[in-house]
C-alpha cells in the first residue's frame, strides 16, 4: 500500500505540478507577446494563467508538507530534546488533521455547488478550477496522518522507515 501511496503522491505532487507549472509559464509568455508585441491581449491565457498559478500553490504546498519544509519558527524548536521535537511535530499534525478534516467536506461541497458557475474567459466550470483546494486538504491530511504515525513509532523507540529523498536535492 505504501508504494501504491508514494506512486500517486508523486503523480498528482511532482508530475502533475509541474505540468501545471509548465501550463502557467507558457501561458504567462504567450501572454506577454501577444499583449506587447502583437497589441493584442487574450483573455483566455489570462485566466488560464492566473488558476494555473493556483493550482500550482496548493500543490506546491502539499508537497512541502510531504517533506516536511514548510517554513517554522523554530528557534525553541531546535533547542528541545528529540522526543520533545517529536511531541510537538505529533500535536501539531493532530492539530492540522482536525482542522482540514473540519474544512474538507464544505469545501467539497462548495467546489461541487460551483459546477453551474462557469469562468468568464475558459468558459469552464469552476469545479474544475477549484478543485486544487479540496485536493489539497486530502493530500495534506493523508501527510500528517503519515507523519503521526511515523513519529509516534519513533517517540515509542520503533526502528523509523528511511525518509524519502527530496525530489529537488
Amino acid at each position: 500500500m505504501k508504494f501504491n501511496l508514494e506512486k500517486i503522491f508523486k503523480i498528482i505532487e511532482n508530475h502533475m505540478a509541474c505540468w501545471i507549472y509548465i501550463l502557467m509559464l507558457s501561458a504567462v509568455a504567450i501572454q506577454v507577446f501577444s499583449r506587447y508585441v502583437l497589441n493584442m491581449p487574450i483573455p483566455k491565457l489570462f485566466e488560464l494563467s492566473i488558476y494555473s498559478f493556483i493550482w500550482t500553490i496548493y500543490l506546491g504546498a502539499a508537497l512541502a508538507k510531504r517533506y516536511n519544509q514548510h517554513i517554522r519558527f523554530d528557534i525553541f524548536y531546535r533547542r528541545l530534546p528529540a522526543r520533545g521535537q517529536l511531541a510537538i511535530d505529533i500535536l501539531f499534525d493532530l492539530l492540522l488533521v482536525v482542522v482540514l478534516l473540519i474544512l474538507l467536506i464544505p469545501s467539497v461541497d462548495y467546489t461541487l455547488w460551483n459546477y453551474r458557475i462557469k469562468a468568464s474567459a475558459l468558459r469552464i466550470p469552476w469545479t474544475y478550477l477549484l478543485m486544487c483546494f479540496p485536493l489539497f486538504v486530502g493530500l495534506t491530511t493523508v501527510h500528517c496522518i503519515i507523519d503521526i504515525i511515523t513519529n509516534i513509532r519513533r517517540f515509542v523507540g520503533k526502528a523509523s522507515e528511511e525518509e524519502e529523498v527530496l525530489p529537488w536535492v
